[in-house]
């Protein structure tokens, strides 16, 4: 039974994947579920969907508005709460903004494998297909995660309500954007099932854009490897096919870092952002988790939510770390190959592309700040630092 239940499971997830796009079959698929990722834009569907993207803007956007026109500490705070879901817009929104060269490097990517797959090299297949499989253990790890992180954030307004001495009862909501509707019921209700509704949707968003950016992370460490690979093996045959096998050792490398820099110029601006959204949202969630009394399952659905939030980052500068990591022992696989039996003019050409494959690619969150595990770790430290001021204010 358990057998069974194990491979339809599996059967369900291959529905997910697309022999065009190896890496990120699964992921372009939620994205077009949500209607962020559109190769034909002009159905009916996708134009629905898109419109209903833009009315999820308005709706934060007046959730914003709200907290400047009418400030209230309470609204300021469901922000900071929530910061993933708003962050969801940030990151949609810029991956709209730069869906051409989006589209650009996921052809790449494709491509990219589609050929190394098709020449049926079984190094090669290994490499893809272990990367591949971690690719897709961590993305359905963090969706299911993520499914049961939402679950108790969507349920922990309904735990809040409280009535007061007089009998008042404190409606409590996800998100504080303008709905026509009252804030007692029947009309909370309806507002609660619009946020919850809008709420989905965006952590689709979320999930989409985040488990998409890991997934193409791999992929660039994984081809370092594949470099490496390439790299070892060029000192074959004569001096002819040995000058080739350099030449395409340097283009593939070449290619491999205009695109890597072309991938972090669409997610610095993001990482940026949310480096410091990431450090207060922690903060803020650690102090409401500490001023929980006596309610265990709310307890539990924060801290899930906390943890979701802790994975999510640790995710990004992780694999970003691991790019790094790889694309350092490139130029070493260069002297890996049996250079020295081979003339001094293609020795000085394998010395030169060891020089050329020494470059350490770094994923950035802004102009200064590195992707490492380092960064992750100063992270932590600074939302410590948050939740003490906060907590030492009585926030």
């Amino acid at each position: 039974m358990v057998f069974n239940s194990k491979k339809n499971i599996i059967s369900l997830f291959s529905l997910l994947e697309d022999s065009r796009h190896p890496s990120v079959g699964p992921h372009l698929r939620l994205l077009s579920l949500t209607g962020i990722w559109y190769p034909n834009s002009k159905t009916n569907i996708t134009l629905l969907k898109r419109a209903c993207f833009y009315v999820i803007v308005l709706f934060f956007v007046s959730q914003y508005l709200k907290c400047i026109i009418k400030f209230k500490i309470d609204s300021l705070q469901l922000i900071l709460e929530y910061a993933p879901f708003h962050m969801g817009i940030v990151k949609t929104c810029f991956f709209q903004k730069d869906y051409n060269v989006w589209q650009d490097l996921v052809s790449f990517i494709s491509k990219t494998e589609r050929d190394q797959i098709a020449k049926k090299d079984p190094k090669s297949i290994k490499t893809i297909q272990s990367y591949i499989s971690r690719n897709r253990k961590i993305t359905y790890s963090f969706w299911a995660l993520a499914f049961i992180a939402n679950i108790g954030v969507f349920s922990k307004p309904y735990q809040n309500n409280q009535s007061d001495v007089n009998g008042t009862v404190t409606y409590n909501h996800l998100f504080d954007g303008y709905t026509p509707f009252s804030e007692e019921p029947p009309g909370y209700y309806f507002s609660m099932g619009i946020e919850t509704i809008l709420g989905h949707v965006v952590s689709f968003y979320v999930l989409g854009w985040d488990t998409l950016v890991v997934s193409i992370m791999i992929f660039f460490a994984g081809q370092m490897q594949m470099s490496r690979l390439q790299c070892s093996r060029m000192i074959n045959g004569s001096p002819e096919r040995t000058h080739k096998n350099i030449i395409k050792c340097h283009k593939f490398h070449t290619d491999l870092i205009k695109y890597q820099k072309q991938f972090n110029s669409l997610i610095s601006p993001v990482m940026f952002v949310y480096l410091f959204v990431s450090s207060i949202n922690l903060s803020v969630c650690i102090v409401q988790i500490a001023e929980i009394e006596d309610d265990f399952a709310t307890v539990l659905s924060s801290f899930i939510f906390l943890l979701a939030c802790l994975i999510q980052l640790l995710l990004f500068y992780w694999h970003s770390n691991e790019v790094t990591v790889q694309s350092e022992l490139v130029s070493y696989s260069t002297f890996e190959s049996n250079w020295t039996s081979t003339q001094n003019k293609l020795q000085k050409e394998v010395a030169l592309l060891g020089l050329t494959t020494s470059k350490t690619l770094v994923f950035t969150a802004g102009s200064f700040n590195h992707m490492t595990l380092a960064t992750f770790i100063s992270i932590i430290r600074a939302s410590y630092s948050f939740y003490a001021l906060l907590n030492s204010t009585k926030y």
